[in-house]
Formats: C-alpha cells, structure tokens, sequence
C-alpha cells in the first residue's frame, strides 16, 4: 500500500482549496458575459451535497452486501440519467422512454455479459462502482447520438422530403443518417482508446495506483473500463438512435 492515511480535516481543506478553480472560471464567465454564474454555482452546490449523500448510501449498501439493493441503487441511477438525456433533446416525443430504453439496455448488457464471464465480481463495490461509470458514459453517448440524429435530419431536410415524396416510409428517408449519428456519439470513446496511457491516464487507474495497487492490475482493470465503456456506449448509441426513429417527429424537424 501507498502508506496514505485519510485525515477528513485535511481532505475538507484540500477540496476548498479547490474550488479556487471554480471562482476562476466564475471570473472568467463575468469578465467575458458567458451568463453562466448561476448555473456553475448551482451545478457545484448541487456536485457537493449530492456526492456526499451519495456516498453515506453507497458506504451502507457495501456494508450489506444486499444483491437487490444493490440492482435498486443502479436502477435509480439509470432513471436518473435517462431523465437528464431527455431533457437535452429536442423534437422527439417522449424522449424519456427513448432514453431509458437506449441507457438501460446498453449499460445493463455490457455489465451482464462481463458479469457472467466472470471478469466484473458480483459484489457492491464493483458492481456500484463500474456500474455507475458504464451508466454515465451510456447517458453521454445517448444525449450526443439523439442530438446528433436530429441536427442530421434538420441539415438534409431537402433529401427526406424528396425521398418521401417518391415513396419512402420516413424510416426509410431517414435510415442513412442513424450510422453517421451513431459514429459521431462513438468519436469520445474511441479517441479515448487511442490516446489511452499516452494522453490520457484515466481516473480509474489513477486511483488505483495512488491506493497502493500494483500498476499492471491497474492498467489491466482500466482495460476492462474502457472496453466496457466503448461496448456499453454503442449498444446505447445503436438503440437510441433506431428508436428515434419511432418517435421523432418529422414534420416538425424538416
């Protein structure tokens, strides 16, 4: 081990400190009319109290090593995330189940599959843990391949329409942009690979690494993190992405 005690005093002086970051970029957002003070100053409110609270749950359900609770805290999770890609879409009828569905299944397939292969234990710690990483990359790719579908639609209007016009269904007038949709939510992920240890030394080795774990299971597990994440996210992408198709309303986007 790394011989790091925790202090709490000293951990709660060290985030303070911190946050000299975010006066900054305060600053920087007054001095240059960004009008994103309020909203920076909610979002680290909200960061603070929420990750705190999270972490008295997450610390309990550890100690019980309940398998349901575990699932439950996951679920909510899932609800959770899909909620806040709803919001960032627009032209879609209920996007919610668009993005629940997409998140759900894309997070939850990956994590089984690597779950009964025996590569992730079934145990809280793990399964909260990779499970929340896997589901908050899931949301991100949702947000950016719905986000990206509907600017694909809006920006070849002119071809849908024609296309409907000579007979199409509208999945059909629309099908050719779902895979440019969906490479552009992957573009994160797989740059993210390919800078992987010389750009980028993720958090999740990071951490390992300053805990005392030897470097090379560190780096095999950040492996298995990303592999996840990039699984996970096209399964979310692919879906998301057919299932606007059902609930994107055409009319009102070209």
């Amino acid at each position: 081990m790394s011989g790091v005690i925790y202090d709490p005093f000293e951990g709660l002086v060290k985030m303070l400190l911190s946050l000299i970051l975010v006066v900054f970029v305060l600053f920087l957002s007054f001095k240059f009319r960004l009008q994103l003070e309020r909203e920076i100053v909610t979002a680290t409110f909200r960061s603070i109290v929420q990750l705190m609270a999270v972490v008295m749950v997450i610390a309990a359900v550890f100690r019980s090593e309940n398998l349901p609770l575990v699932l439950l805290v996951l679920a909510v999770m899932v609800v959770i995330a899909a909620e806040t890609s709803a919001k960032r879409v627009e032209g879609i009828n209920k996007p919610f189940i668009v993005t629940f569905s997409a998140i759900a299944a894309g997070s939850g397939i990956a994590l089984l599959f690597l779950v009964l292969l025996g590569v992730i234990p079934i145990k809280p710690e793990f399964l909260i843990t990779v499970g929340s990483m896997t589901i908050g990359g899931c949301m991100i790719i949702c947000s950016l391949a719905m986000n990206r579908f509907s600017a694909e639609i809006k920006a070849h209007h002119n071809e849908i329409e024609t296309a409907l016009c000579l007979g199409a269904t509208q999945e059909e007038a629309i099908r050719p942009f779902l895979g440019e949709s969906v490479k552009a939510a992957l573009i994160p992920s797989i740059d993210r690979l390919k800078t992987l240890g010389i750009v980028v030394l993720p958090g999740t080795m990071a951490g390992m690494i300053i805990g005392g774990v030897d470097p090379i299971w560190a780096a095999e597990y950040q492996l298995v993190i990303v592999f996840l994440l990039l699984g996970s996210g096209c399964i979310t992408a692919l879906i998301a992405t057919t299932l606007t198709q059902k609930y994107l309303n055409i009319t009102d986007e070209i």
